[in-house]
Order: structure tokens, then C-alpha cells, then sequence
């Protein structure tokens, strides 16, 4: 791997979830422009949606009735900032050049094999804040021998002070299949995202795919996820539930 993915991954771990967790806005925050040049806003939505969408970072099996997960989680997009738009989009450099969400949610088991989430993220250092909500039904539960199928349906809109204005919907297949200590998933899916700032706006649909692996402890667990959407980032999530 190379030493700037480690470092980026180094710092996801060591900044990005302890961001997570506390979700403190910095006194001077980096924003979008109210009037960036249209072509290079074009380019920042597409990035930044997909950077920002609400990945499941969970496998396809139903909680249950008496299930529940409670997460922090933060992603890692390389060298954000040393985009074109960079300088004429946002007002203020990255936190160390990468753009990191950061998140706490929870989801809930329902009857039938539904599961519920609510969470609320934060794009490191800057003046974004996202609220999103997630469906999951599976029509396979899964067990000893075979995978949990499921689909996943999310929304994702902006909250807050922030001048871009982003509301996000996707949908999902998800397939995992759990093991005593690990549970590999993949999972593919399609995302529509409108992005508004001043009298600009951007529609934009985007197919995603992503591939993740949970390490079951009784607490926490832990999963790493890859996912692909307008480029390669990394995640990891800290849960703690049933």
C-alpha cells in the first residue's frame, strides 16, 4: 500500500472517529462559495455526493424484533482538495487535504424482517451537516448455510448553516453471509443526488458498489468497507448492539 493510503488510513482511525463521536463544529469551518463557476460546482456535487452518500457499512442480515446497533463511523476520500474545484468551490483548505464524514446512528430491528436508521453526519472541519434515514428489508434472513439478501433504500438531506444544499436518494441490493467471528458483504446500488448552491443546481445519478467486512465481537464490532461511487474511499464503523 502506498505511504500516503496509510497515512490516510492512520488518520481516519485516529481523527476521523474520535470526530465522529464528539461532532464539534470548529469555530472557523471550510464552506461552498455562494457563487462558484458552474462547471467546477458541477464537479464538486458529483464528488462530494458520492463521497458523502450514506453507505450501509452493515451486512444484509435483519436485526430482528429485539436487534439493535448504535455506530460511530467516518469515511476517508484521498486528496479531496487537490481537486480543480478546490480552489474556487470552497472557501477554506481540508482538514489535511481529504474530505472525511463523520457519523453517529442507530438502527432497530422491526417484525418482518425490516430494519430502521437514523443518523447524523458532519463533513470534517467544514459547515456541512447531514441527516439520513434508512429502510432495509430482507427477503432472505440468512443462516448457517446460506447468505442474507436484502434491499436498502436511504435519503440524505443537508442541515444547518452550510450555503450547499444536497438531497440524496439511493437504492440497493445488499448479500452478506455471516460466519462466527466475520461477516463479508457486497453490495450494488443506484443514487440520486441534487445539489443547490445560490442560483446554481445539479442533478446527478450515480451507480455505486461497495465491499465490507465485520468483525463480530460482543463489543464493539468493527467494519471496514470499500466503497466505489465517482472515485475509491474507505470507511470503518464501531457499533455496538445485538
Amino acid at each position: 500500500m502506498k505511504r500516503a493510503q496509510t497515512r490516510g488510513w492512520i488518520a481516519l482511525l485516529v481523527i476521523g472517529l474520535p470526530v465522529a463521536l464528539t461532532m464539534a463544529a470548529p469555530a472557523v469551518a471550510w464552506d461552498v462559495r455562494e457563487d462558484p463557476p458552474a462547471e467546477d460546482f458541477r464537479a464538486f456535487h458529483r464528488r462530494f455526493s458520492s463521497s458523502a452518500y450514506a453507505y450501509p457499512r452493515h451486512s444484509a442480515a435483519a436485526l430482528g424484533l429485539t436487534g439493535f446497533e448504535v455506530y460511530v463511523e467516518a469515511s476517508y476520500d484521498e486528496e479531496f482538495d487537490d481537486e480543480p474545484f478546490a480552489a474556487t468551490v470552497l472557501d477554506d483548505d481540508l482538514t489535511g487535504g481529504f474530505l472525511s464524514v463523520g457519523r453517529v446512528g442507530a438502527r432497530k430491528g422491526l417484525p418482518g424482517g425490516i430494519d430502521l436508521g437514523l443518523s447524523y453526519g458532519r463533513a470534517l472541519g467544514g459547515d456541512i451537516s447531514l441527516i439520513s434515514g434508512e429502510i432495509q428489508y430482507a427477503f432472505f434472513k440468512g443462516g448457517p448455510l446460506t447468505p442474507a439478501l436484502s434491499l436498502r433504500v436511504t435519503g440524505t438531506r443537508t442541515t444547518g448553516s452550510g450555503n450547499y444544499d444536497l438531497d440524496q436518494y439511493g437504492a440497493e441490493l445488499l448479500l452478506s453471509k455471516g460466519f462466527t467471528l466475520l461477516t463479508p458483504y457486497i453490495g450494488v446500488g443506484a443514487v440520486y443526488s441534487e445539489g443547490r448552491v445560490g442560483d446554481l443546481q445539479e442533478d446527478d445519478t450515480e451507480f455505486v458498489a461497495y465491499a465490507g467486512l465485520t468483525l463480530n465481537l460482543l463489543l464493539p464490532k468493527i467494519t471496514v468497507e470499500v466503497e466505489q461511487g465517482e472515485v475509491v474511499q474507505g470507511a470503518v464503523r464501531l457499533g455496538f448492539g445485538f
